[in-house]
């Protein structure tokens, strides 16, 4: 029983931190690719 507690504390506790990490590594990874093709595009340029 006790056990039991403990595994649904420990997995409700790493489920909310892990969704304000997830967001942010979302946010990140949109932000990142929209500013690839921008930059291939200015070095393309360049040579």
């Amino acid at each position: 029983m006790a056990l039991t507690d403990f595994v649904l504390a420990l997995s409700g506790l790493l489920g909310s931190l892990l969704i304000p990490f997830a967001g942010l590594y979302w946010m990140l990874r949109l932000k990142r690719r929209t500013e690839a093709p921008a930059a291939a595009s200015a070095s393309g340029r360049a040579k």
